[in-house]
């Protein structure tokens, strides 16, 4: 907020059918100080020493053309608050929707892929035949526990009587702990935050161990142990065009993983997502997976830094709190309504934060992101603690931030 400007904050709290609306002045509240609510009841007004500002609702509320009170503890200040009563025909559940940026269903069946950066060519037009949504991170693990503990099953793969099912026999089946998702020609595999490629669709690519400069577009000939066990875990991938880093090639998959914020492709009916929407997906997923609330974002496992990672930009992770996975709010910071993920962050250096996942009372799950991506988080979060009321900015050692969540109508980037 600058010298002279009025600062509005509207949250919808759909669980209790209220806004909570907040403004902050330039200086103290007094008789001039008057906030109105437009006749369609989706508008309020604050006038204050001769500076009017607007700000649109992110949902209707129940009453119109009226004044509304400013308490006597708060003359004088230079922060008011309100909490207004949603209307009685908004829908309950209407601001609940989680939106997965770039589904399966999403994806026009014969997209390509390009460089959002400079639009480059990196998966041809007509090369993916189907887009295949992946299961969820713990697909393995849940369905060997099922086949081990069937109803009916009376448990003739155990053996050695240790009670645990032979994995050769799981792994026969498709859903063995060691079972894993390779590559597919003219399959492109659609993760939460990335997309999975047979390397021969793919084309305009850089493989290196580190930067781009040490990189080749030929994968095979890169200076490489020639014991798998000795292998990196991945390769950093860049455009060969524009030398931006698009993602990774994984050895274990023999696939290559695109950030799905680095590329362009034709979506049927959402656009582009950004790091925000896609962390916020991720978040999501964590919580309804591990219903586990905190998160710690850190680094890719396996990848050597690479140009975007450059040490002096500096490196840490990102300890994430969700406090409300699904609100709706409007600032006079931005000009519509948004939807978000509200949440406690505090960046942390890397090494603090493999100490705190290496506990044995650890209750924050990791993601992993690369260095760039941590930064724009970061970037993200920042600006949009400066949105909030002065005093809801903090809590204790915890910054207050607001993750844009996809909702289908996220801006493209």
């Amino acid at each position: 907020m600058t010298t002279g400007d009025c600062a509005l904050y509207a949250e919808l709290l759909t669980n209790i059918r209220q806004i909570s609306l907040a403004a902050s002045l330039p200086s103290p509240c007094d008789a001039s100080t008057q906030i109105s609510i437009s006749s369609d009841c989706r508008t309020i007004q604050l006038q204050h020493r001769g500076i009017t500002s607007s700000l649109v609702l992110p949902a209707k509320v129940s009453r119109g053309s009226t004044l509304l009170p400013i308490q006597d503890k708060q003359k004088g200040s230079t922060s008011v608050s309100w909490r207004l009563l949603l209307d009685t025909a908004v829908a309950p559940q209407a601001h609940q929707v989680d939106q997965i940026p770039w589904s399966a269903t999403d994806l026009d069946p014969s997209s390509g892929v390009t460089c959002r950066h400079c639009t480059a060519g990196i998966v041809g037009q007509g090369s993916v035949k189907v887009w295949k949504d992946l299961p969820s991170e713990n697909w393995a693990e849940m369905m060997e526990f099922w086949h081990c503990h069937k109803p009916d099953h009376h448990h003739h793969n155990q053996g050695n009587g240790t009670g645990k099912a032979d994995e050769a026999s799981l792994a026969a089946r498709g859903y063995g702990a060691s079972s894993i998702i390779t590559a597919q020609t003219g399959v492109g595999f659609v993760d939460l935050t990335t997309f999975l490629f047979e390397e021969s669709d793919c084309r305009n690519l850089t493989f290196s161990l580190s930067t781009y400069d040490q990189g080749s577009v030929d994968r095979q000939s890169l200076p490489l142990e020639t014991d798998s066990s000795k292998l990196p875990r991945n390769l950093n991938v860049f455009c060969s065009s524009c030398r931006t880093q698009l993602g990774f090639f994984n050895f274990r998959s023999s696939a290559v993983t695109l950030l799905k914020w680095q590329v362009s492709c034709s979506s049927i009916s959402s656009a582009s997502p950004g790091i925000p929407e896609c962390l916020a997906a991720t978040l999501i997923s964590t919580i309804s997976r591990s219903g586990s609330s905190k998160s710690l974002i850190t680094a890719a496992d396996g990848v050597t830094p690479g140009e975007s990672d450059s040490p002096e930009l500096g490196e840490s992770a990102i300890h994430i709190w969700v406090l409300n996975s699904s609100i709706v709010y409007s600032s006079s910071g931005i000009p519509q309504s948004t939807p978000a993920i509200k949440l406690l962050y505090r960046p942390l250096p890397l090494e603090d934060a493999d100490k705190m996942l290496a506990s044995v009372t650890c209750e924050s799950q990791e993601i992993c992101l690369p260095a760039a991506a941590r930064r724009e988080i970061i970037r993200h979060l920042e600006a949009s603690n400066g949105l909030l009321p002065p005093t809801e900015r903090m809590f204790k050692e915890w910054k207050v931030g607001l993750l844009t969540r996809g909702d289908g109508t996220a801006a493209a980037r």
